[in-house]
């Protein structure tokens, strides 16, 4: 635990939860592998997920990276409460299978799920949030031959993933504030502050980058 964090506990200021990039830690080998090479692998995982639409194939790639994950330092810990929310799609998926489909493909679309969030969950415990921009500018280079300003669309998904981690934290701000005044179950109280402070976020936001000349 850093100093900055010892402060905040001992203050009882709760951080934000950030959303992407958190990455885990010991450090493993798979950190230490290029974002293109496992945003490679995810879209390889994909395709073969469509391709083959077998629940065997799907279901032995998520246990695989299951594996893989394991040999990186990554413990159970950093996927298990992951694995509970997509088990509950998975199985209204199933329950719809069961009574519309067949019992196969609803496997071999869990399998999929499963296969798919596991990937882009290694990707995000083991590349900072940073790594991911520079891998996204790479991908969106060749539009400059179009007169794309690749440097604009990367910082706009530069400050996408800070504003939705961000929003995340105001509404969580926001609940807490509404059940210490005894308003739980009021809508309103939970969401208008969040909506209010989003937009200030968003217009302070817009002067700033306004102010440095960043934008037209």
């Amino acid at each position: 635990m850093t100093q900055l964090e010892t402060w905040r506990k001992k203050a009882g200021i709760k951080s934000r939860p950030q959303l992407f990039g958190k990455v885990a830690h010991p450090r493993g080998w798979l950190h230490d592998v290029p974002t293109g090479v496992k945003l490679s692998v995810i879209g390889i995982i994909g395709i073969v997920a469509l391709i083959f639409r077998d629940a065997t194939v799907n279901w032995s790639m998520f246990a695989v990276l299951v594996v893989i994950g394991f040999t990186a330092r990554l413990r159970l810990r950093n996927f298990l409460l992951t694995w509970i929310y997509v088990a509950v799609l998975v199985a209204l998926i199933m329950g719809l299978q069961f009574f519309f489909g067949s019992t196969g493909s609803g496997l071999a679309v869990a399998g999929t799920i499963f296969a798919c969030v596991q990937a882009a969950l290694m990707l995000t415990l083991t590349t900072s949030v940073g790594q991911l921009l520079d891998a996204f500018t790479v991908i969106v280079s060749p539009l400059r031959f179009f007169g794309v300003n690749t440097e604009a669309i990367a910082l706009t998904a530069g400050l996408m993933v800070r504003a939705i981690s961000h929003i995340s934290g105001l509404l969580g701000e926001a609940e807490r504030a509404a059940r210490a005044r005894g308003m739980d179950s009021s809508i309103k109280a939970r969401v208008v502050p969040a909506i209010l402070r989003s937009v200030k976020y968003a217009q302070d936001t817009g002067r700033a980058l306004d102010a440095r000349g960043i934008v037209d």
